[in-house]
């Protein structure tokens, strides 16, 4: 999307240069030869057709131009009008839809800038809002091709990450650091929490016969190793953010929201907050809930958010649901201000259901009382 953003907005620089040159190059023959424009505009029952015909175009765009602008912000749009007094239209057309793409852009990325990486074999990308400072909070989110460009997406669709932080999102707008799987058939190898995981093998005898063609050992220590270790101290550098990790999240869903909690026990010195959407308890069931609540570091300076729908895949996840709010509160952590376990009724396992929750897990992270 973005991609095609730019190229769209490179063409109509080159209809506009073209415009450009065609018109004056031609006005100067007319002017060279005298050429009579009333006559040539007027002169025939064709040419009065042809001349209504582009008039009325004419007018036609002039007032989506108008509209177009106020609808985006674009400001100062009767400059177009001027110059098409003094080049043509066929300059200041495609010159106007060139700025309208990168409003359109900069509209889809918040202001903000989108750069990709790669580490370790693991595309990144990291959109920036457009305001940095040393304490710019920073959110780390899995699954990586589903949070920015709908192309990329395995769904065809994102989280729409950005625009819960224009239109959503109150107070200061974190960095974004979105981390791509290694690959569709190691995803729940690299998710699933690996200690886990590897003293409970028979995890995999439950899961459908495709998911257990794709049995091997785990890796979710390298991976939370590659966020912690590589992947976070680069961009803490690159955007000059001193870390704390009060200011510091890690969010995914379905066993992302499993790798988020994991990666906040193993690392509770680094991430002070996860976010799981639709939080995969399944996989292991109870003994999953139990053994990975219990990793968690003690309650009083971590925060948890786990949430869950009613429909398709989330409609299994009621009764694990309910227990880890029990082993959370077993184990201290204060109801909303230490961890929310929400439910969305009406809602399922899909990336446009977690969009409709990701401004409310932000804005709940974002405002912590007391977060420095």
């Amino acid at each position: 999307m973005l991609k095609a953003s730019i190229a769209r907005e490179r063409f109509y620089f080159v209809l506009a240069a073209a415009g450009l040159i065609t018109a004056w190059w031609l006005n100067a023959l007319a002017v060279f030869e005298n050429a009579d424009y009333l006559k040539a505009w007027f002169g025939s029952t064709v040419d009065l057709v042809l001349s209504v015909d582009l008039s009325i175009v004419a007018i036609t765009v002039a007032a989506w131009m108008i509209y177009e602008s106020r609808k985006l912000g674009m400001k100062r749009v009767w400059l177009y009008f001027l110059i098409s007094s003094i080049t043509a239209l066929a300059f200041t057309l495609p010159l106007f839809m060139a700025f309208r793409e990168r409003k359109l852009r900069e509209q889809r990325l918040a202001s903000g800038k989108l750069e990709r990486f790669e580490f370790d074999d693991h595309l990144v990308d990291i959109w920036s809002p457009k305001t940095l400072n040393s304490k710019t909070p920073v959110l780390i989110m899995h699954d990586g091709r589903n949070i920015f460009d709908e192309k990329d997406s395995f769904t065809g669709k994102t989280w729409e990450v950005l625009t819960a932080i224009r239109e959503e999102v109150r107070g200061e707008q974190p960095l974004v650091i979105a981390v791509w799987g290694l690959s569709d058939e190691t995803r729940l190898r690299e998710l699933a929490p690996q200690e886990i995981l590897d003293d409970h093998p028979e995890f995999w005898d439950a899961l459908p016969e495709d998911f257990r063609k794709l049995r091997g050992p785990g890796f979710a220590d390298s991976y939370v190793s590659l966020l912690s270790d590589a992947i976070l101290p680069f961009a803490l550098e690159r955007y000059c953010i001193q870390h704390s990790a009060d200011r510091t999240a890690v969010m995914g869903a379905s066993m992302g929201g499993l790798i988020s909690f994991y990666t906040l026990a193993k690392r509770p010195g680094i991430f002070g907050t996860a976010i799981g959407f639709s939080t995969h308890w399944p996989f292991g069931g109870e003994v999953m809930v139990d053994e990975l609540t219990a990793m968690l570091p003690p309650a009083g300076s971590h925060r948890i958010w786990t949430d869950r729908g009613d429909l398709e895949l989330d409609a299994m996840y009621r009764p694990y649901h309910e227990r880890a709010i029990e082993r959370l509160t077993a184990k201290g952590y204060a109801s909303d201000k230490e961890f929310v376990a929400a439910h969305y009724p009406y809602t399922g396992h899909h990336e446009s259901y977690w969009a409709r929750r990701v401004a409310d897990a932000l804005n709940w992270w974002l405002q912590a009382p007391g977060r420095s």
